[in-house]
């Protein structure tokens, strides 16, 4: 089974990472630099997760999440930030939801585990 993984985030090298940390992976990685594209898109596929930085000018990253909730509410989502006190606030905020929170920079390791947890949440639905 391929998973269809969403990342949203204005940073190429970012997207670039991201298509590489996961190139190997049982999934399809669409990337998106701009989060007004990404959701033209959002009713073309089932999503299984969707990754979007917090930070962007056109739209947060919590906020791009909850419109795409609102289209597939059941869609895992991951938000990255490098801002702690952010982080710390979502966790409390948004405990026991379906988002997971990752820091930027981002480490190999931390988004491996994230994006494996959610997809196993998500292969459960």
């Amino acid at each position: 089974m391929k998973f269809n993984i969403m990342i949203v985030d204005e940073s190429i090298n970012v997207l670039e990472s991201f298509r590489q940390l996961f190139k190997d992976e049982p999934c399809y990685l669409f990337a998106f630099d701009n989060p007004l594209d990404a959701l033209k898109v959002i009713n073309t596929l089932k999503w299984d997760l969707v990754v979007a930085d917090q930070t962007m000018q056109k739209m947060d990253g919590l906020e791009f999440l909850e419109r795409i909730r609102f289209h597939s509410p059941h869609t895992m989502g991951i938000i990255m930030t490098g801002d702690d006190e952010i982080r710390a606030n979502f966790e409390v905020l948004y405990a026991g939801n379906d988002y997971r929170f990752v820091k930027k920079p981002l480490d190999n390791i931390e988004i491996r585990q994230a994006v494996k947890a959610a997809l196993s949440i998500a292969k459960e639905i």
